[in-house]
């Protein structure tokens, strides 16, 4: 194809360590290190991007990273956390008046989960879970091949450690840390 890089010809030496950016900038939103991959704005999906199957690996590897933890913590987007910043997300997570109330049919679906510690969901009440951060969404291969969606308790991907940290933090405190996170890759973003 003509005028398109092929994933294979960019340089792992050029290709940015993903990991390195999360653990640099503390929060990071997917779009934000899906443009830094492909060194360019990429506009709608990066699916048909020429360093798309890049991306998709790059992304990959970095959700199997032991020390970003992504959830839909920006904008309702999917957002990477270094664990540096994992006490300041859940004290914030753990601030009901932060977040709009619930619908009684996703509070429902909530009280599932939480009984059960994982439960398969898709849909509008999903959604709305994840961006209020009361569940974490993770793809999964059933035994059949097929792809479903897992949701399972925000609080539950951390440990007591965090958790106790995170209760010692004034909501004041944990918002500042997240906010400079942010503060820090919209300004390098703004360089270009």
């Amino acid at each position: 194809m003509k005028g398109k890089v092929q994933a294979s010809k960019v340089p792992k030496r050029q290709r940015p360590r993903l990991a390195a950016l999360v653990r640099q900038r503390g929060v990071v939103t997917e779009r934000a290190l899906i443009d830094a991959v492909a060194g360019e704005a990429v506009h709608g999906s990066w699916w048909g991007h020429p360093l798309g199957r890049t991306i998709f690996h790059a992304l990959g590897q970095l959700r199997e990273d032991r020390d970003v933890f992504l959830c839909k913590l920006s904008g309702g987007k999917q957002t990477y956390v270094h664990r540096r910043l994992w006490p300041a997300l859940l004290r914030v997570q753990a601030e009901a008046s932060a977040w709009p109330p619930l619908s009684a049919a996703a509070e429902r679906l909530l009280e599932k989960v939480e009984a059960e510690g994982q439960l398969q969901a898709t849909g509008r009440l999903r959604l709305e879970l994840e961006q209020a951060l009361r569940v974490v969404a993770r793809s999964v291969h059933t035994p059949s091949g097929a792809h479903a969606v897992v949701l399972t308790p925000f609080v539950s991907h951390f440990s007591k450690a965090v958790r106790a940290e995170a209760e010692r933090l004034t909501l004041a405190e944990a918002r500042a840390a997240l906010e400079a996170s942010f503060l820090r890759t919209s300004a390098r973003r703004g360089r270009g």
